[in-house]
């Protein structure tokens, strides 16, 4: 991999380019960039990852719970073909491939602050696959993903409607989410009302205990202190898809939520990884 040969990132597109909104995505770009790796981004309709997935050989790693594949993005490709796809995995391929580039995903001297997170949503049925990654390398990260992936995910319901779509593709990408929901109307994904309420009401009563974490050392605002890992960048990927999605003033009002430490959390890491490519 060099300056002229770069890593290639497949990315969702969205009138947000060349930003990611969706959280994986945002996950993997958070490691590329604190790896400090060269990479350049293929954006990809929603409606054609399944396509790109496979004429690339990237099989789907997720799968819906009737047994078909979730395909979905990210992924990353290798100057030799390979193709990684599952951000998890793109994480443990970093660590693995640039061990001396940038920052340490997973570093040994970890007090691995926090990565006994449980999700308060743990056993309630999510109908979006969440990637388990059971028994691959740094699991406890894995474990902490997941758990994580389960308290924002119950939750998505307050930005799922406000999801950035280019206008060309946006009706066929409307129909590809009601198809998967099963649903008959973009309205019914609007949450408005009381209903919101009650879901922005639950969603920051869910996120105490994880909040909580990042207090464990004052000098933060990363669960180890001055030190992000991957850890801090699960989270970050899911606070740039609200930071991205949600509407401006419910973003305001989360921002001083617990503390604001998901606000310091989400602004360090923009002003020091989020880099566009």
């Amino acid at each position: 991999m060099t300056e002229s040969n770069p890593l290639i990132f497949y990315d969702i597109s969205s009138p947000h380019e060349p930003r990611s909104y969706a959280p994986n995505p945002s996950k993997s770009r958070l490691a590329l960039s604190f790896k400090r790796v060269p990479f350049k981004t293929t954006f990809v309709e929603i409606i054609d990852i399944k396509k790109v997935r496979k004429s690339l050989q990237c099989p789907a790693t997720r799968s819906f719970d009737d047994g078909s594949d979730f395909y979905t993005l990210p992924m990353l490709q290798d100057p030799t073909g390979k193709t990684i796809g599952d951000s998890f995995d793109i994480a443990n391929y970093l660590e693995d491939t640039y061990p001396g580039s940038g920052g340490c995903l997973f570093p040994v001297n970890s007090t691995h602050t926090g990565l006994d997170y449980e999700s308060p949503q743990k056993d309630q049925t999510i109908l979006i696959p969440l990637t388990t990654n059971k028994g691959a390398k740094n699991e406890p990260y894995a474990r902490f993903n997941w758990h994580v992936d389960a308290t924002f995910t119950a939750h998505v319901g307050l930005v799922a409607y406000y999801m950035p779509f280019n206008p060309d593709t946006a009706e066929a990408t409307k129909e590809h989410f009601l198809k998967r929901a099963n649903m008959q109307s973009w309205e019914q994904f609007s949450i408005q009302g009381e209903m919101r309420e009650q879901i922005k009401a639950s969603f920051k009563d869910s996120l105490t205990s994880l909040a909580q974490l990042f207090t464990v050392h004052e000098d933060g605002p990363y669960l180890e202190g001055k030190e992000a890992n991957y850890a801090d960048l699960i989270v970050g990927g899911w606070l740039n898809m609200f930071f991205e999605c949600m509407p401006a003033d419910e973003w305001k009002d989360f921002r001083t939520w617990h503390g604001g430490v998901f606000a310091r959390l989400h602004d360090s890491l923009q002003e020091n990884h989020y880099l566009c490519q």
